[in-house]
């Protein structure tokens, strides 16, 4: 009976083992075939808005990004979650730019990208939040606010939000070689 229990419990124990790694996989799989190309599309409509070329120094948050592209796989997906997640957040006070072209670039970062990398992201057991990065993107939402939301503040924070992006296609790089390697 014991060596009979044990098997059933070694079998079980493989098969969930599978299907997590099946689940991780499979919830990865967007990074690997479709972000690149949600990402083009996203830095094209930031590129139709530019305006005139700003200076970001001391905005973007260089350091958390070269730590983070140091992390695990499972940081790193959460990471490109988040980011994306505050830079949602980031558009929704927009008013300086034509609507059409925000509505599109909004909805390809909630309903494409945000989505598909919380899924995957779900794949991942749950960890703390970068602080820092909240930090960043509340000192963002408080440049505009003290701009009033100047066409300028605007441009500031747009060259910001595409460098992140930018650097965003670095680390989805990376986690897309680990995927398939």
């Amino acid at each position: 009976m014991n060596a009979k229990m044990n098997a059933k419990q070694m079998w079980l124990c493989l098969f969930l083992v599978f299907c997590s790694v099946q689940t991780q996989c499979y919830g990865c799989k967007w990074i690997t075939n479709h972000y690149r190309i949600i990402s083009g599309e996203t830095l094209t409509m930031l590129r139709k808005m530019e305006g005139q070329t700003v200076s970001i120094t001391g905005l973007f948050p260089h350091r958390l990004y070269t730590r983070i592209e140091k992390s695990t796989v499972a940081d790193q997906v959460r990471f490109l979650a988040e980011v994306t997640e505050q830079i949602v957040k980031l558009f929704d006070h927009v008013e300086k730019w034509d609507t059409r072209e925000l509505d599109h670039l909004q909805n390809i970062l909630e309903s494409r990208q945000l989505a598909e990398l919380k899924h995957c992201a779900e794949a991942y057991p749950a960890t703390r939040r970068s602080s820092k990065l909240r930090k960043h993107f509340r000192e963002l939402r408080k440049i505009l606010r003290n701009a009033n939301y100047s066409h300028n503040s605007w441009q500031r924070i747009r060259a910001v939000v595409k460098t992140h992006l930018e650097r965003m296609d670095i680390i989805a790089d990376h986690l897309r070689r680990n995927f398939r390697g």
